[in-house]
């Protein structure tokens, strides 16, 4: 696996970021002078319908194949039916993974790139990438990346499932989380990222406590573009390369890993750079932030262990043989679940 903290490839730039949702779509379209748009979305196609109605009488070819991790394969497959449509526009509408697939096919080709998040992770904030082969998850920096627009539309989200609405958000959470544990910001660096770990802890909270309101769901985009931009921002530490090989290996569910995995992260932080650590208590107002994640994830219905969401002891056991540096308590404890 390669490290995500490579330098970037192109100038640091951030994606015009709109609230409209797909009210916007077709004037973001026409303001740009895009006619022929790529789709992008997962394998259950539930945003054709509404998208067909928003972009009636552009040129459309779907492709509804993204899936986590990004396989190799799937970028080859999509970049030639990218290039035989010739398209100039590539929109992805969903989680991570059809922002995922977007981004490695920008690397390869010159097209306006617009995202419409229907989840938390900020991924389409970043210029972080990953695809994955037999070798392993590569993934690395680059700005080219970035989408040039985020339309977020709360619509979108009010029927998410609460288990991937909590599991999103905790992944939003391990951004700030990560970087911070890396002992590299200065003070502004720290307070950016300390800001946007208190506004995910806040958007959680509201959307547990009311999660058909509309304004809990705008809470969590605009905590998530938060913990984006930090994300972009900054190095990240050891929850994301752990976060990476794992998925990437057992091919998880990547919210839920990241979920899963934040509690043990944070345990960790609490022993290496305790006063870190005790900056960021104080800014989410508890000082036992392991088992508010574990909590959130039990009212939530969510997995709290590697072993639920399907890892199995023998395949992890030959991974940390051929990994001695990876932290071996740390990943035995998170298989367990142990508090």
């Amino acid at each position: 696996m390669t490290s995500p903290t490579s330098p970037p490839l192109a100038e640091a730039r951030e994606p015009h970021i709109d609230h409209a949702g797909l009210a916007a779509l077709r004037p973001t379209l026409r303001a740009a002078e895009r006619c022929r748009i790529f789709v992008i979305q997962g394998e259950s196609g539930r945003h054709t319908a509404r998208l067909q109605a928003e972009l009636g009488g552009l040129e459309l070819q779907w492709f509804s194949e993204a899936r986590r991790h990004v396989p190799r394969e799937l970028v080859e497959r999509a970049s030639r039916a990218l290039a035989a449509f010739r398209a100039d526009t590539v929109l992805c509408i969903g989680g991570g993974s059809t922002t995922g697939l977007g981004k490695a096919l920008r690397l390869a080709h010159a097209f306006y790139f617009v995202v419409v998040p229907t989840t938390y992770a900020g991924s389409e904030l970043t210029n972080l990438y990953g695809v994955t082969s037999a070798a392993g998850k590569q993934t690395g920096r680059d700005w080219r990346v970035v989408p040039d627009v985020v339309l977020y539309d709360v619509e979108l989200t009010l029927g998410m499932p609460a288990r991937l609405a909590v599991t999103s958000l905790l992944n939003a959470l391990a951004h700030p989380v990560s970087v911070l544990s890396t002992g590299a910001l200065d003070a502004e660096g720290q307070r950016m990222a300390l800001r946007a770990a208190g506004a995910v802890q806040r958007a959680l909270a509201a959307l547990l406590s009311q999660p058909a309101e509309r304004a809990s769901r705008r809470a969590a985009f605009e905590a998530t573009v938060l913990a984006g931009r930090v994300l972009a921002s900054f190095p990240v530490g050891l929850h994301h390369r752990l976060a990476h090989l794992l998925g990437g290996q057992f091919d998880l569910d990547h919210a839920g890993l990241h979920s899963v995995l934040l509690a043990y992260s944070l345990a960790e932080l609490r022993g290496r750079l305790p006063g870190v650590f005790a900056a960021l208590c104080a800014e989410l107002g508890t000082d036992d932030l392991a088992a508010f994640c574990r909590q959130a994830l039990l009212t939530a219905g969510a997995s709290t262990s590697l072993e639920q969401l399907g890892v199995r002891w023998e395949p992890l056991e030959r991974l940390l043989a051929a990994h001695p540096e990876l932290p071996r308590p740390l990943l035995e404890a998170a298989y367990r679940g142990a508090p």
